[in-house]
């Protein structure tokens, strides 16, 4: 992690599935086939091959699986990560860069292309800059501390991968800890 990033932001690589709790620590989490599924991403190559989902839960959490046979393996494994919604990254002039996937769905709505990395904030990979390359690139991050930050390593990545433009849009009336969904749920428009 970067000098100053937050503790709570990163995972542990034990292949055990962990949740953030309050204070930064990791706790295990709990059964995820004892928990509501209340919406999954597909996460899907430029050919468009599902190479993992990330699933949200209520109350919310999040978990990654990815196929296996006819079924589900919950973790990446050995998957590389990928940016949400990669193919229509691909064939975008614009991209809008959201925290997470619920966001990318709302702005799809307004008929915008989006995307986001895998679990959220502290979670955007260097490399994912590569998909950004010639493209118009808005970041629009959450209004705390950890968007902020996150807008930085977005900004940062798609620089060193020659975007076209870069912007950082921070939306008016946002609360604390508010995103592009609560801001276009108050009634902002495109």
């Amino acid at each position: 992690a970067r000098p100053g990033a937050s503790q709570a932001a990163r995972t542990k690589p034990t292949g055990r599935h962990f949740e953030t709790i309050e204070g930064g620590k990791d706790k295990p989490a709990a059964d995820p086939s004892k928990l509501t599924i209340s919406a999954t991403y597909d996460y899907v190559d430029v050919t468009g091959t599902l190479l993992f989902q990330v699933v949200r839960f209520e109350p919310k959490t999040f978990r990654q699986r990815r196929p296996k046979g006819s079924g589900w393996e919950w973790g990446l494994g050995r998957v590389t990560p990928i940016p949400y919604r990669l193919p229509e990254v691909a064939a975008a002039v614009t991209v809008f860069v959201g925290e997470g996937e619920k966001d990318v769905e709302n702005l799809r709505k307004l008929g915008l292309t989006a995307t986001s990395s895998p679990m959220g904030a502290g979670k955007w990979r260097s490399e994912f800059g590569q998909y950004l390359t010639g493209k118009h690139v808005l970041i629009l991050p959450d209004n705390d501390a950890p968007g902020r930050e996150h807008a930085l390593d977005v900004a940062s990545s798609a620089y060193e991968h020659g975007a076209r433009s870069i912007r950082i849009v921070e939306l008016p009336g946002l609360p604390e800890k508010g995103d592009v969904s609560d801001w276009l749920a108050a009634g902002g428009t495109r």
